[in-house]
């Protein structure tokens, strides 16, 4: 069996390598209070702030395919004495972007889209194009 010991990998560029075919996450993102920043990420170009509630993640590398798996979670820190669902979902997918929610559900089981109080996490696991 051989070793394989180095201490920096790069693309035949310089820069950072790509993974493809390997089970890390391809891009994640922290997005801030508000949905209006993006204090850390990776693969992760830009942010889209879509109305109340509603986030765009567009990647630098496009997915292979819509067909990859997308997770959302938040951090609830909400001052209200009302302690509604909160609820993280997925909107919709295609290999150059991610569309998120988050929302609540109130009182006679009525839904509705709050912005992100904390942050919130998303996280991308599939094949790069």
């Amino acid at each position: 069996m051989s070793t394989l010991k180095a201490d920096t990998i790069q693309s035949t560029g310089g820069g950072a390598a790509t993974l493809t075919k390997q089970h890390a996450a391809k891009a994640w993102a922290h997005i801030g209070a508000s949905g209006d920043t993006l204090p850390d990420s990776f693969n992760i170009s830009s942010l889209d702030d879509d109305d109340t509630g509603q986030y765009g993640l567009n990647f630098t590398n496009n997915m292979g395919s819509a067909l990859y798996s997308a997770n959302m979670n938040i951090t609830f820190n909400h001052s209200s004495t009302v302690n509604n669902v909160r609820v993280a979902e997925i909107e919709s997918k295609n290999a150059s972007s991610v569309e998120v929610d988050s929302g609540y559900v109130g009182v006679n089981g009525v839904y509705g889209e709050y912005d992100i109080e904390v942050d919130a996490s998303v996280t991308v696991h599939g094949d790069l194009l």
